[in-house]
């Protein structure tokens, strides 16, 4: 955007533009976050889990 089309905009619509850009810097922060996570290796790592702890409890009953 130019910085005419920001002079023609009204307080509630500069708010509006700046709560938006708000929350979608907001949502890109999330999702690089998880992704970051790895999120199937915690899976597998959960998986991993449950079975040795069925394991174990399978065992020693």
């Amino acid at each position: 955007m130019d910085k005419k089309d920001f002079e023609n905009l009204s307080e509630s619509e500069l708010k509006k533009l700046k709560e938006t850009i708000d929350d979608t810097l907001e949502e890109k922060k999330y999702r690089e976050s998880y992704i970051k996570t790895n999120p199937r290796g915690v899976a597998i790592a959960w998986i991993v889990v449950a079975v040795i702890i069925s394991l174990y409890r399978y065992f020693t009953i």
